[in-house]
């Protein structure tokens, strides 16, 4: 194609724009995913920082004192405190240990256990920033329930 009528050279795409490098894939999923992750970034701080106003500032003999030995609703309260809290499974074991000791049922610990492994208020946070209000609800709704069925199971196996 030339340019004018009377120019013999013609013109590439060379001419009209420079030549860049293709970006590869790899970069392009990460400039993706960094994208994402700066868009949840909030949420999961903000879910961190309650997680850890909870774990950290609720006394244990509070929690004792609702998920003790002997109370009927001792299961679904352990299970309702463990969904907000993060437990990573490191702290599962003595943090168990200790509740057992101060008197807390071991059917409550196992809701307390599952319900924590199961949701957590920073997933919880997070999943709010990809999926509808009743997602969330089923989901928590399932955690609950299974957290609940375990503690009862194991009083009943086990108490």
């Amino acid at each position: 194609v030339a340019n004018s009528c009377c120019d013999t050279k013609p013109v590439t795409t060379t001419d009209i724009a420079p030549k860049s490098k293709p970006q590869s894939r790899w970069i392009r999923v990460w400039h993706s995913t960094w994208k994402d992750f700066k868009q949840v970034l909030p949420y999961l701080f903000v879910g961190i920082l309650l997680g850890s106003m909870i774990y950290g500032f609720i006394p244990t003999d509070l929690i004792v004192k609702y998920a003790g030995e002997a109370k009927w609703y001792a299961i679904p309260v352990a299970a309702l405190i463990g969904i907000p809290l993060y437990i990573r499974a490191e702290a599962v074991i003595p943090l168990s240990a200790a509740l057992v000791q101060k008197g807390m049922a071991m059917g409550s610990v196992m809701a307390l256990i599952i319900g924590s492994a199961g949701a957590s208020l920073t997933e919880v946070i997070l999943l709010k920033s990809l999926f509808k209000n009743q997602m969330i609800i089923a989901f928590l709704a399932v955690i609950l329930s299974m957290a609940m069925t375990a503690g009862f199971l194991y009083s009943y196996v086990f108490g």
